[in-house]
């Protein structure tokens, strides 16, 4: 019979956090099914677990879950169910971002009301589930650059008031950049970025080196996050695993890589997940996460994502065990929050 130490660790039970979850793109299906009803909005085709040669089949589903979130009492259910539904996969602590600001905050009052509404629906959630979060803002790349600005203006009053705050701590922790990357590169919104961050200690999170914004440039994009919009943390950045240079830029900086391996399947960014480049930039030295994305769309949970990078990606116990460290030592999670999740990594691997 095989001994205790021989058993597959559970890896539910690893400490961990989500920093690359899209709230809305991670409502449940049966959520959105009921929405839709509720307001009789058609239902999307269901997309998880299915690849497509482009974004738009994903961004349907995308928009249809936006379009369902027309009262309070469905953006508090959509909160406490990702809350519940990370805490089930073992975070302790998630950093949601926003595109709702972007396509129906008009239902709520406004953009500052809408996060006003969602800072009271986190706090009632972190008490329901134990699990805390802080949102990230994100502006969309497709539309005006000046809409991006005017957003990022908004975060900086808003981020210290009262009523911003999740249980006594700031509500609003990134400021990021969501939308296909196909034509639309980092480069214009720098100002946008600067206007967030700058003086305020709001974490520069934007999506790159996902889909190349151009042929070939893949991996400028990567490298145009870091130079140009100063972040901390880059949304999966994989398109830079061949680059060397950039690499060693993002190591050196101390620049994290928040990365999907389902979703990158899923939208043919790697032809196989075998061949996902997250255990070479791990060896590399560049600091990586693992996350879910959109589990409404691409259909894999946090927990799952792990298990699929032992099974398929022949990660290590110990490799696994650095990602989750990497994503409490890269989030703006409370200082306890943190140094008990890593003590609690190291209990796990004994």
């Amino acid at each position: 019979m095989m001994s205790q130490q021989l058993q597959p660790r559970d890896l539910v039970t690893l400490p961990k956090a989500e920093l690359h979850i899209h709230l809305e793109g991670s409502m449940r299906r049966t959520t959105l099914i009921s929405l839709c009803k509720k307001y009789s909005i058609p239902v999307p085709n269901d997309t998880r677990g299915k690849k497509f040669d482009d974004f738009s089949a994903f961004a349907s589903v995308y928009i249809a879950a936006c379009d369902c979130l027309r009262d309070e009492s469905d953006l508090n259910r959509l909160v406490l169910e990702v809350a519940e539904d990370a805490a089930a996969s073992g975070a302790r602590w998630i950093e949601p971002a926003l595109s709702m600001l972007s396509f129906c905050a008009h239902r709520f009052g406004g953009k500052e009301e809408t996060l006003r509404l969602l800072m009271r629906a986190a706090e009632r959630a972190e008490k329901a589930t134990g699990l805390g979060m802080g949102f990230v803002v994100a502006v969309e790349r497709m539309f005006p650059v000046e809409q991006a600005e005017d957003l990022a203006h908004l975060v900086k009053k808003c981020v210290d008031e009262e009523d911003m705050k999740i249980c006594g701590r700031r509500g609003i922790t990134g400021f990021g950049l969501h939308g296909s990357e196909e034509g639309f590169p980092p480069e214009p919104f720098a100002k946008a970025f600067s206007i967030a961050c700058d003086d305020t200690k709001v974490i520069s999170v934007p999506h790159a080196g996902e889909i190349a914004p151009h042929p070939g440039q893949g991996a400028k994009s990567v490298r145009n996050a870091h130079q140009l919009l100063k972040a901390k943390r880059i949304a999966h950045g994989v398109l830079a695993a061949d680059d060397d240079e950039i690499l060693q830029e993002l190591t050196e900086a101390g620049i994290c890589l928040d990365v999907c391996p389902s979703s990158n399947f899923l939208l043919r960014v790697v032809p196989s997940l075998s061949s996902h480049p997250l255990p070479q930039l791990c060896k590399k030295g560049v600091a990586c996460t693992i996350n879910s994305d959109d589990k409404l769309l691409f259909g894999c949970g946090l927990a799952e994502e792990f298990q699929l990078c032992r099974d398929e990606l022949g990660m290590s116990d110990e490799e696994l065990a650095q990602c989750a460290r990497n994503s409490f030592r890269y989030s703006c999670a409370p200082r306890v929050v943190i140094e008990n999740g890593l003590a609690d990594i190291e209990k796990w691997l004994e």
